[in-house]
């Protein structure tokens, strides 16, 4: 394998366990959204899903930092100096998410603490988690309120660059469309293909804004995918089973995020990094490849079987605890 092979494999490698991972919080989020707006009509479908996923979304986050250090070593230190506030937000967040889910599973009511009241604590507390992710992401792809050299961000001047909001508001419109499709929702069916295609339309203008070259002809595939899942949601309650199914969704959305690496490849924040300068070499190559055979294997077991037996089931003790 040739030296530019080689940077490519790293990237591709680890974009595709990032997609993976983006993929069980973007699920995580839309259960959130759900929650918050539709507690009694949704609860017990949203519910048997995040229960028992989000200690696997955690673990994939912690695989993706992990592989980030030993693939990127020199870009880690200066992004978290970058988006140090942002990230402190992001830890309070998740052990609010942990604390209140964990709480919410296992507490017995107490007054005016109850099982309801923890879930829509955690669904907040996952919202402006997720939202939090969005705008480092947005930062990433544009390089909007990013001084590289001082090792600054700054959320004015993010705020103020075109394309920064759209982004974020497309991406939530997108995931709060799909969701009846995810959770199965018939009842809500009427709002997919209107918020997802807003969605879609606010996010492609995003693109755009940070760079026209980023709306290309590969810019089709995310689009055509996701139109495709709600209309399939639409068609037949037969063609509705295969894309709510959970493994075939996540699937599916992992290859959506996948087809947008452009965003952030060959170059990232806004062109000021180049990916491939920065990419590991020598021994930690090595490591790099090693530690995301045997981690990446121990996670694909540990979703296969989540994906085989949990949601193959219901999940009888949160009905019971929901009554």
């Amino acid at each position: 394998m040739g030296w530019c092979e080689l940077l490519n494999a790293i990237f591709e490698l680890y974009f595709a366990v990032f997609s993976l991972f983006a993929s069980l919080l973007i699920t995580e989020l839309m259960g959130a959204v759900v929650l918050l707006l539709f507690w009694k009509q949704a609860k017990s479908k949203v519910l048997e899903y995040i229960v028992p996923i989000w200690e696997v979304t955690g673990t994939f986050a912690a695989l993706v930092v992990v592989m980030g250090d030993f693939a990127y070593p020199t870009l880690l230190i200066p992004i978290a100096l970058i988006f140090a506030p942002l990230l402190t937000v992001f830890l309070i967040l998740i052990v609010a998410r942990n604390a209140s889910i964990v709480f919410a599973e296992f507490i017995i009511k107490r007054k005016w603490l109850d099982k309801e009241k923890l879930f829509k604590l955690y669904a907040a507390s996952t919202l402006v988690l997720g939202i939090t992710v969005l705008i480092i992401l947005s930062a990433l792809i544009s390089g909007a309120g990013v001084n590289f050299a001082q090792k600054t961000f700054s959320f004015a001047a993010w705020l103020s660059s075109p394309g920064s909001i759209l982004f974020v508001v497309g991406t939530l419109g997108i995931g709060i469309g799909a969701a009846p499709v995810f959770f199965s929702l018939r009842s809500m069916k009427n709002r997919v293909l209107p918020l997802t295609g807003a969605g879609i339309g606010l996010s492609v203008l995003a693109y755009y804004l940070y760079s026209p070259s980023f709306v290309s002809v590969l810019m089709l595939i995310p689009v055509v995918l996701t139109l495709l899942v709600g209309v399939l949601f639409l068609i037949s309650k037969k063609t509705a089973a295969i894309v709510s199914n959970k493994a075939i969704f996540i699937a599916v959305l992992s290859i959506i995020i996948f087809s947008l690496q452009f965003l952030v490849y060959p170059s990232a924040i806004g062109g000021a990094v180049s990916i491939d300068a920065v990419t590991t070499s020598g021994s930690l190559t090595s490591a790099y490849f090693s530690i995301t055979a045997v981690g990446g294997t121990m996670l694909a077991i540990l979703l296969g079987f989540y994906m085989n037996t949990a949601m193959r089931s219901k999940n009888s003790k949160i009905e019971e605890r929901l009554k």
